[in-house]
């Protein structure tokens, strides 16, 4: 015969990763008590570590909810755009000067696409005003993945609990590397004022003038590969921005519907509460009626019940009269019969 005890995870149906993923897709407001009684559940199935692990999750702030947001209900976007991130930072190298800033000007607009978009998905889950100070973090969450490979693996997650804050931005941190490797110490003799970037052009200078032709041919193909690189890179943030401002478009619409519509059932509900106020009002009177009807049928019937028991009285005194009266009658007739001639 099988021992009996406790229930394990597996009896229970519990895996830990779905209850992060679904405690990260809840608000803000919602998360402690969800965790906690998640918590709870788990620690009666008989595994205290897990609920501890899950009691130790930290409820999200605003603006991290929102970017979980925006990757939960809107994947193909933010996977189009860390996949632009991973693009930029391949073109970072070769960019200079008005290109640099063009990308960049594109990046603002790609961001603040996202940010209406994440405004509308705050609406449509009750947070209709969000502040300044959420925005800002949003951006920089934002900002951080599109620059840092690190922190677009956290954002594709899901699951931030805070919001990131980025080191550098693209125009003054070399691609591809990450927040640690910008945060390095500089290798031995390099000064912190530019000498070392003075020395590394002197350097290439002297390599470039005593270089061979062939060198000059590859490093006129490696411009040609670094503007081929660029091109694309623009196109698909032009094709990415389009995207972006199209579903925009899209969820501004939505939420103008969804408010219209929450407008006119605001309305029909005030109005069907006035109705239902009416109708209350409308059984109170006809209960007071009722009530008042009720008293004068009972004392209406107690008036006929009277009136019926006088009425056998008065029957039965008739009757008793009308055997008088025959009796009388007859006495007459024999009085009249024995009259002497």
């Amino acid at each position: 015969m099988a021992t009996r005890g406790k229930p394990t995870r597996q009896d229970a149906g519990i895996d830990e990763d779905t209850i992060v993923d679904e405690l990260y897709g809840l608000a803000p407001d919602e998360f402690v008590a969800a965790r906690d009684a998640r918590a709870h559940t788990v620690r009666t199935a008989g595994d205290r570590a897990m609920a501890g692990r899950i009691g130790d999750l930290r409820r999200p702030v605003l603006a991290a909810w929102l970017a979980n947001l925006l990757v939960r209900e809107h994947r193909d976007e933010i996977d189009a755009f860390l996949r632009l991130g991973t693009a930029m930072r391949d073109a970072q190298e070769q960019l200079q000067g008005p290109e640099l800033r063009e990308l960049s000007r594109q990046r603002h607009r790609v961001i603040d696409a996202l940010q209406h978009r994440a405004l509308a998905l705050a609406a449509a889950h009750g947070h209709p005003t969000v502040g300044d100070t959420t925005l800002r973090d949003l951006q920089d969450t934002l900002n951080t993945a599109l620059a840092d490979p690190e922190a677009a693996q956290r954002l594709a997650a899901g699951r931030l609990t805070a919001p990131l804050h980025p080191e550098g931005t693209f125009a003054s941190a070399p691609a591809g590397r990450t927040t640690k490797q910008r945060k390095a110490t500089p290798p031995a003799g390099v000064g912190k004022t530019g000498e070392a970037t003075r020395a590394t052009k002197a350097t290439k200078a002297t390599k470039d003038a005593n270089a061979p032709k062939g060198a000059e041919s590859a490093k006129g193909n490696h411009a040609a590969q670094a503007r081929a690189a660029r091109e694309r890179a623009r196109k698909q943030y032009e094709s990415e921005l389009a995207h972006a401002r199209t579903t925009v478009e899209a969820a501004e619409k939505s939420a103008r519907e969804a408010t219209r519509t929450a407008r006119e059932r605001r309305t029909a509900a005030e109005k069907a509460r006035a109705r239902h106020t009416e109708a209350l009002a409308d059984v109170e009177a006809l209960a007071t009626r009722l009530d008042k009807a009720r008293t004068t049928a009972t004392r209406l019937g107690t008036a006929a019940d009277k009136a019926e028991a006088e009425h056998e009285r008065a029957d039965q005194a008739a009757q008793d009269a009308s055997t008088a009266a025959r009796s009388a009658r007859d006495n007459l007739d024999h009085v009249t019969a024995t009259r002497p001639d």
